[in-house]
Parts: structure tokens; sequence; C-alpha cells
């Protein structure tokens, strides 16, 4: 079950997610196996790709195994159905969004996003959690997060990774990664990566 701001999207028996980036959505499993399985994409000229998340019928039946499926899917998909968090974000959380989207590298404060938007730090974050479901920091945490994973996954080091992504301290970098991606930042490296001499 998903839910499209106050709407409840029941999804099918066996279906298929795709987030684009910056993306966020709510969902409920239960009584179900799930098997997951994640693709990042650089950016492609070539494809055009969902600018909201949506759910699809999986036909296949089976996870995908490679990007290329993964279009092959968005593209033959005959019902795609919208299934972001929010449908019609107050301007001010939608305006904080996008500075988070765009500036999360930097050594960016929630105050100052507040003050940059004439507003109280208070007030942004109540209206942020109730568009997208958390506060401002732990959004940005996320997407701090989920940028250094593809990082990790092209092989490079937790050490040459943490400040690129907005943390200034290794230690904080590591506590925040097991939070969000329930493991530490190295068992995301590929197994090449991790048996190499550093």
């Amino acid at each position: 079950m998903y839910v499209h701001g106050g709407t409840r999207i029941p999804a099918p028996t066996c279906f298929d997610v795709f987030l684009p980036p910056f993306a966020l959505v709510q969902a409920s499993l239960e009584r179900c196996d799930v098997t997951s399985a994640a693709f990042a994409f650089r950016p492609l000229t070539s494809h055009t790709l969902p600018l909201q998340p949506i759910l699809l019928s999986a036909s296949a039946g089976r996870p995908p195994r490679s990007a290329d499926d993964v279009l092959r899917r968005l593209h033959a998909a005959e019902e795609a159905v919208d299934v972001g968090r929010s449908l019609d974000p107050a301007p001010l959380a939608r305006a904080a969004k996008a500075i988070l989207d765009a500036e999360y590298g930097t050594p960016l404060e929630i105050a100052r996003i507040a003050e940059r938007l004439h507003a109280s730090p208070a007030v942004l974050s109540r209206v942020f959690r109730r568009a997208y479901g958390m506060p401002p920091v732990r959004y940005r945490h996320q997407v701090r997060i989920m940028d250094a994973l593809v990082r990790l996954a092209d092989g490079a080091l937790p050490a040459d990774v943490f400040q690129d992504v907005g943390f200034d301290d290794l230690s904080r970098f590591y506590k925040i990664f097991r939070k969000v991606a329930c493991a530490a930042p190295g068992s995301y490296r590929p197994a090449r990566s991790r048996n190499a001499k550093t």
C-alpha cells in the first residue's frame, strides 16, 4: 500500500517501483515476501525517465537484473501510477526541498534555509514534515547517504566520500550511514574494491 497525498494506493501482487532522484514515497508492506534490487542511473540523454515515483505491475515476475532491464520495463509499462508522498506540497516545503536537493553537499543549516525563505526553523520543520513525512534534517541526511551509496558502489572509499556528500566528521558520517542504510559504508563497496589494498 502506498500513500499519494491522502489517497491509499494498493499495490498489485507483484510490482516494481521506480524512484527518481530526490523522490519521497510512503509505503506500508504487510505479510508479504519482498525482493528488492536497486540501480543507480547516471544522467542519460537518450532516455526519458519519469520525474515522479511510479508503481507498475511487474509482468516479468522477477526483479530487474540491470539498468537496461529497468529502462525496458519503464518504457513497456502500460499503466504506471504516481505514488509520490505529497500531491501538492506547500510552497514553503517545496522551496525548502529544492534548496536541500541542490545544496545537500554543502554545510547547510536548516536555520539558514528558514532565514532564506523568511520563515522560522520551527515553522519550516512543521510544514516540511506535513508535506514529506519527515523533518528537513532527516531528509538532508537521507539524500546525503543516497549519494554516498552511489559513490561507494562505484568503488570509492568512505574516507573519500563523507566530505563530498556534506559531512564534516567521518564518525558522524558512519553513525548516520548505519542508521539510514542499516549497514556500514564498506559493505556497499564492490567486493573487488573491499579486497584491494588501499
